[in-house]
Formats: structure tokens, C-alpha cells, sequence
């Protein structure tokens, strides 16, 4: 059986993704932020209709908790699945803010900075190892970054 990683799969896209993902038969380890319900909730959806899916907790802005979640992967692969890679890496967690240009303060663009662009970016270099050879990173955005013309508007990703 393949696995994929989906991170921010506690709802939207990323939650549709490791549904998807798991109903073309491949195991799921999917994460969540501040969402622990809707992460276990998306797992029971997947296992509820035949599937194997693993919860984990992940902050993608706190590059500092990737080696530790490096592990714990490595844990579940081979207790969940018997293996030691996984095959597919799905970057999707997120988060959507707007704010005015001149009301966005230097710590919401850092944020959005570390969770939209440096986490996915360094979570994939510390899981590489893991991955099978073959296997694939997606990475996705959504339409919330897609706005009607407003003036001076910080966009919701980079």
C-alpha cells in the first residue's frame, strides 16, 4: 500500500485531499494545527469507509518541530504500515488573512511567511529521506488568495 502525507487536513482542501487520497486506496498520515477535532475527524472519515489514516499534530511555522515530526512519521510508518517511506507529500496547511497594507503588522507578515512558504519548503527537505524513491510533493494553494480588486490589500499568500 502507498501513504501520503497531507498537512493541514483538519478541514477544506486539505481534508477533501486525504479523503480523496484514501479512497484510491493509499494510507494517509495527515496533520493538523489548531484543529485536533477536525483532524480526528477527518481519520474516522477515512477509516469509516474502509481506509487507514493516521492523525498527527503539526505546526508547518515552527520549522524547530520538524525533526521530532520526522520521527514520529518514521514510527507510524513502521508500526501503522510495516515500512520505512511514504510515497506522497501533499504541503497544503495554511491559513487565510487579509488585512490592509498599512494595518498588517511585521509579525502577521512573518507568519504568513513561515507557514506559507518556509514550512512547506523545509518540512519537505527534513521528510526527503523518508520519501520512496518515485514518489511526489505537491503543493497547493487555494482560491482564498484570490480576492476582488481592493486597494491595498495584503495578499493571503506570497
Amino acid at each position: 500500500m502507498k501513504v501520503a502525507i497531507v498537512t493541514g487536513a483538519s478541514s477544506g482542501i486539505g481534508r477533501s485531499a486525504a479523503i480523496q487520497i484514501a479512497k484510491r486506496g493509499t494510507g494517509v498520515i495527515l496533520t493538523y494545527g489548531k484543529n485536533p477535532q477536525g483532524g480526528l475527524e477527518t481519520a474516522a472519515a477515512i477509516e469509516k469507509e474502509g481506509g487507514t489514516a493516521v492523525a498527527l499534530a503539526l505546526d508547518v511555522g515552527e520549522t524547530g518541530t520538524f525533526a521530532a515530526f520526522r520521527d514520529t512519521v518514521a514510527g507510524v510508518l513502521r508500526d501503522t504500515w510495516q515500512r520505512d517511506s511514504f510515497d506522497y507529500l501533499v504541503n497544503n496547511a495554511g491559513f487565510a488573512q487579509t488585512s490592509l497594507i498599512e494595518d498588517t503588522t511585521e509579525e502577521t507578515f512573518d507568519r504568513l511567511v513561515r507557514v506559507l512558504l518556509k514550512g512547506p519548503y523545509f518540512l519537505t527537505q527534513k521528510l526527503l529521506p523518508l520519501m520512496a524513491d518515485g514518489g511526489a510533493v505537491v503543493n497547493t494553494s487555494s482560491n482564498a488568495a484570490v480576492r476582488p480588486a481592493r486597494d491595498r490589500l495584503l495578499p493571503t499568500c506570497l
